[in-house]
């Protein structure tokens, strides 16, 4: 799993980068991976980022509550998680991302917990640390064992019965090998794991109060037992 996160690591430090110089990767995607329903579909979604509608409204942010946006990429920029109620802290694995957010963040006065380098899997709390969470668009990086080490640390840190929303790849979804494609393209290789296995580690440490796999990449909506 080391090479993989190094992997992940390099390629999200390349489009912190790319757009630093003006490039956007997503412009030298081939005409076949472009051409996908998948791909012009990502364009318009507004319901598989971590500002998603059904996600702020389970989770219920208020004043007082630590709020863990793990794998947060620029998430605090693109979808303004700052101005939750709830205090933000983020971390991510990209030293470049997590750099770009601070800078982000002091240059328009944006009050946040902190934002932190570190692996999903040893994370830099306490435990029963926050009160809430989302884990989108991370966990299709993984393996099966180095999921359930992230999940455990995802509860350590998470006080009693707090709500959490986790995304995975849909293996089922007719767009699942086409997203699938594109994250290679990006150097970004991940995983389509059998969705039983996945639940089977999410059972022993959450409990499920609904999912959502009417897209690419299954919801599921929980709480620590």
């Amino acid at each position: 799993m080391d090479d993989q996160l190094e992997k992940i690591r390099g390629a999200y430090d390349l489009t912190v980068e790319q757009f630093r110089k003006g490039i956007n990767p997503m412009e030298s995607v081939p005409d076949d991976i472009r051409n996908t329903d998948f791909f012009q579909s990502i364009h318009s979604a507004t319901n598989i980022n971590s500002a998603a509608a059904d996600i702020r409204e389970y989770l219920s942010p208020e004043k007082g509550m630590k709020f863990l946006d793990a794998g947060c990429s620029a998430n605090l920029a693109n979808y303004n998680l700052g101005e939750w109620p709830s205090t933000y802290y983020g971390v991510d694995i990209s030293p470049a991302l997590i750099d770009t957010m601070k800078n982000y963040a002091e240059a328009n006065n944006i009050l946040i917990g902190g934002l932190y380098v570190a692996d999903i899997s040893s994370l830099l709390f306490e435990n029963s640390f926050f009160d809430i969470a989302a884990v989108i668009g991370v966990l299709e990086y993984c393996t099966l064992d180095y999921l359930s080490l992230a999940l455990q640390e995802l509860h350590r840190v998470l006080k009693p019965d707090a709500k959490a929303v986790i995304d995975i790849p849909n293996p089922d979804h007719p767009h699942a090998t086409d997203m699938q494609r594109l994250e290679t393209f990006l150097g970004r290789p991940n995983f389509l794991h059998p969705r039983l296995d996945f639940e089977k580690l999410l059972k022993s440490l959450f409990s499920i109060n609904k999912s959502d796999d009417s897209q690419v990449m299954i919801k599921y909506f929980v709480r620590t037992l």
